[in-house]
């Protein structure tokens, strides 16, 4: 029982480090590729950014062809697995007892997948920043950078 509530606060942790690091991604990923969106938001995250559900944020890149269909259908998956682990999975499942190893071995095994991606998805991303984003590579690669920026959410889960 104690490896189950263990497993969940690490996906809860990891899901938020993601999720802290995915809006603001996506929000320098859209003052590089929406005309005026830089000069709107003076290059600072929005009030209120880190509210919008990760799903969204799929379904805007989505809606714009901004992202590959594997990378989209990773990320779906994540956020419903997040989203179950989370919201759903007492309505869905029920609670085991606290001495029920084997009943909570499908929770420990969800957790553990939420924590993975998070933390996969995280390294991508923020690994795909580091990589391009940093400031003298992207001074001295101009044309390159902007490149870049234009299929991050395409080429990141390739390593760039």
């Amino acid at each position: 029982m104690e490896q189950a509530y263990a497993a969940i606060g690490r996906a809860v942790a990891f899901a938020q480090i993601f999720e802290t690091a995915l809006i603001p991604i996506f929000e320098f990923f859209k003052m590089q590729t929406d005309p005026g969106y830089l000069e709107k938001t003076g290059g600072y995250v929005p009030a209120g950014a880190f509210k919008v559900p990760a799903k969204n944020v799929i379904k805007a890149l989505s809606a714009k062809g901004d992202i590959a269909p594997d990378l989209e259908a990773r990320l779906n998956s994540y956020v419903e697995d997040r989203h179950v682990l989370i919201h759903r999975w007492v309505q869905e499942n029920g609670w085991p007892a606290d001495n029920d190893s084997a009943g909570f071995a499908p929770i420990v095994e969800l957790a553990n997948r939420v924590e993975h991606e998070a933390r996969s998805l995280t390294r991508l991303l923020a690994g795909y920043m580091v990589k391009f984003a940093e400031p003298e590579w992207a001074a001295a690669n101009g044309e390159d950078y902007k490149a870049k920026m234009a299929v991050m959410f395409h080429r990141a889960h390739m390593g760039g």
